[in-house]
């Protein structure tokens, strides 16, 4: 009823026994499939003796973090040297508002005994001009 798969091939070669085996000759060393296997084979076993894609992109990131972390680390000394300018020069700016708060006050100080003088010199003058008068 059912045969097995060895009585099916042993059936199919007795029917094809009036034909030859044919054989496939041995690829030249010169022919476009060998050196594709070759060069294949050589693709294949350099491969594994360089450095994986992954592993070299992990190490472009690893450097390019550190190379980021260098221009951090030389912008916050900058950062900290610019900070340290500033608040000196903040403190020269509050040490001139209070010489000019100083100068202002001493304007004023000064406004006042003109104004003073000027009044008692025009009493003297109207009292000296009351004295020639009568």
């Amino acid at each position: 009823m059912a045969k097995t798969t060895a009585a099916k091939k042993a059936s199919t070669s007795a029917r094809s026994g009036s034909r030859k085996a044919t054989t496939r000759p041995a690829a030249k060393s010169g022919s476009r499939k060998a050196t594709t296997k070759a060069s294949t084979a050589a693709k294949s076993g350099s491969r594994n003796a360089t450095t994986p894609p992954a592993a070299k992109d992990i190490a472009a990131a690893h450097q390019s973090l550190t190379r980021a972390a260098q221009g951090e680390a030389r912008l916050r000394r900058a950062l900290k040297k610019h900070k340290k300018a500033v608040a000196g020069i903040k403190a020269e700016v509050k040490s001139h508002q209070r010489d000019i708060k100083e100068l202002k006050d001493e304007v004023a100080v000064a406004k006042k005994a003109r104004k003073a003088g000027t009044a008692k010199l025009q009493k003297a003058d109207a009292a000296t001009l009351d004295r020639i008068a009568t």
